[in-house]
């Protein structure tokens, strides 16, 4: 059988060399998929460890897992569908990618005063990988 073994000093010193060679004070590292197979929580703390301040998910799941385990580090989860429940990612503080203006909608559903969500407005840049085509551009900003 074969096995892949990666140890969390090896994940936070390649955050450290990444970041160093970025020069950039803030550096978003992604941790979808169980951290790739290898445990998201133990990803995600071995990335912190190294440096970086900001994770990334796919979906909420995958976000508020972190959260329950103890990750207090601000947190992106980039994708959920239509109907999606979003009370518990608000609540938890979780930063959503929006590429709608429906997106946008369900969002502010569950936004309550004086409590801001953070979003991510994401456009597509010609890949068409999730992002809001450039026709819709100006209502989702100007919405």
């Amino acid at each position: 059988m074969r096995e892949a073994l990666i140890r969390p000093s090896a994940i936070s010193a390649n955050v450290e060399i990444l970041r160093a060679m970025a020069g950039t004070p803030n550096m978003l590292i992604v941790v979808k998929a169980n951290g790739y197979g290898h445990g998201a929580l133990t990803a995600a703390r071995a990335a912190l460890e190294g440096g970086a301040n900001w994770l990334g998910t796919a979906d909420i799941q995958e976000a508020l897992e972190l959260r329950a385990g103890g990750v207090s580090a601000p947190i992106l989860a980039w994708l959920f569908g239509p109907g999606e429940d979003l009370t518990g990612a608000y609540d938890a503080g979780i930063d959503l990618g929006v590429s709608s203006v429906a997106q946008l909608e369900q969002v502010l559903s569950v936004v309550k005063p004086g409590t801001p969500a953070r979003l991510h407005l994401k456009v597509d840049s010609g890949l068409g990988r999730n992002g809001a085509d450039p026709r819709d551009w100006e209502a989702l900003f100007t919405r």
